[in-house]
């Protein structure tokens, strides 16, 4: 099966027996203690739990921004672990969205630059780039804003054009890190039921690391970490109301 060819009724993401181990000076952190997961493909999901607790290190071996100490990562039914850096480059770029905490917008260039960025990376042609990256603000009701660059957006908006710039190349799967830390009350709901809604019209799936109550209570699946382990996997009370059409667990 080509990497890129995705199939829903496998799982999309599928982590076994996996170990993550740092060397701090004479010290050694074991971060991840034989995770095993599975993520559907549509799924919503917050990967949370107190600091230090393993949350950023499985997303970024899901994000495949890290390799396993041990155990295996499986995108697509394939195994991404031993891929060479420009493959998992590659796969990075064409499947996956990153949004970030702090939203790592470039500061020199407007809201429609940023967003066009990726496109414009992986080669797309200028006015190809221009006029998806157009789209994705339109759907973030950031019109207006095309020129303006970070410095002239407030918080939510800011984070609106993360999510656009994390949408452009129609990835199959977003990391989000703390995605709401940054933004007040009322934009983090605006941010959190716009990528549901994203999530529900075009079964993205979603994955994020956060402490945010406001996420937790709005997203299909909860999944605890605690020292390194998976504490607690659970679906809401009422998990239709979050599966995408042809989603199961």
């Amino acid at each position: 099966m080509n990497i890129f060819e995705f199939d829903r009724s496998a799982p999309l993401i599928e982590l076994r027996g996996v170990h993550k181990k740092y060397q701090m000076g004479e010290e050694s952190i074991h971060a991840l203690k034989g995770i095993d997961i599975r993520i559907q493909s549509g799924e919503f999901v917050a990967v949370w739990g107190p600091s230090g607790s393993g949350k950023s290190t499985l997303c970024n071996l899901i994000g495949l921004l890290d390799t396993p100490s041990a155990g295996a990562v499986h995108l697509n039914g394939q195994d991404v672990t031993k891929l060479r850096d420009d493959r998992r480059s590659e796969v990075r770029n064409k499947a996956m969205g990153f949004i970030f905490q702090s939203f790592n917008l470039i500061p020199v260039l407007s809201a429609l630059e940023n967003v066009m960025l990726p496109l414009q990376i992986a080669g797309v042609s200028a006015k190809v780039a221009r006029q998806q990256a157009l789209e994705r603000l339109a759907e973030m009701g950031l019109e207006r804003h095309k020129t303006h660059r970070p410095a002239k957006l407030s918080g939510g908006q800011q984070q609106r054009v993360a999510i656009a710039r994390a949408l452009v190349s129609a990835p199959v799967l977003v990391i989000a890190d703390e995605p709401t830390a940054n933004l007040d009350s009322e934009n983090a709901v605006k941010i959190i039921d716009l990528m549901r809604d994203i999530n529900s019209k075009k079964g993205t799936t979603f994955i994020f690391s956060t402490h945010d109550q406001r996420l937790l209570e709005r997203v299909g699946r909860q999944v605890l970490m605690h020292d390194g382990e998976i504490a607690e996997d659970k679906l809401p009370e009422k998990p239709e109301a979050f599966r995408v059409a042809g989603v199961s667990r």
